[in-house]
């Protein structure tokens, strides 16, 4: 005798295997992520792991030969103007090419050590948290952040600055 299974007693059962399979997967895939509301809320993270400094304290600092300044704004950013001395690795690229020893030539420098003092900064801020918290991950020890970026060095210090443009 044939048993015959209809389509809608199976559709219920196949609609809670579907949901019970991607709650699993979705689980899984999460586990170690921190998922924020924002992009306001992942910097504010950031910025409560790494530190900060001020635009003077920067002044005193950027020209020691033993700190490594990275910009980590776009090239067209960085061109226009930017912290004497700083190399240009843009955010989305610095975990790829931090060690890229082409990239310190022009500032007279090998790649920075886990341990040597690093500076980021960026236009105002945020990518420079975001930046600094990534090198941490990376195992640096040594990482700061310039508070309020480009804009705050810029207000400060209006005359200290060189281009990289045509």
């Amino acid at each position: 005798m044939k048993t015959k299974i209809s389509l809608a007693k199976l559709n219920p059962f196949f609609l809670v295997l579907f949901v019970l399979v991607s709650l699993q997967s979705l689980s899984q895939n999460n586990k170690n992520l921190t998922v924020y509301q924002s992009p306001e809320q992942m910097v504010a993270a950031a910025k409560e792991v790494i530190t900060e400094i001020p635009v003077e304290e920067f002044r005193n600092l950027y020209t020691h030969d033993d700190v490594f300044i990275i910009d980590v704004r776009t090239a067209a950013e960085h061109n226009e103007a930017a912290v004497p001395g700083a190399v240009n690795i843009p955010r989305g690229v610095l975990e790829f090419r931090i060690n890229d020893e082409e990239r310190w030539q022009p500032a007279g420098k090998n790649a920075p050590g886990k341990d040597d003092p690093i500076i980021v900064y960026c236009s105002s801020g945020a990518r420079g948290a975001l930046s600094a918290k990534t090198l941490m991950q990376l195992g640096y020890k040594n990482v700061k952040s310039v508070k309020g970026g480009w804009q705050a060095w810029h207000e400060a210090y209006p005359e200290i600055r060189e281009t990289h443009g045509n």
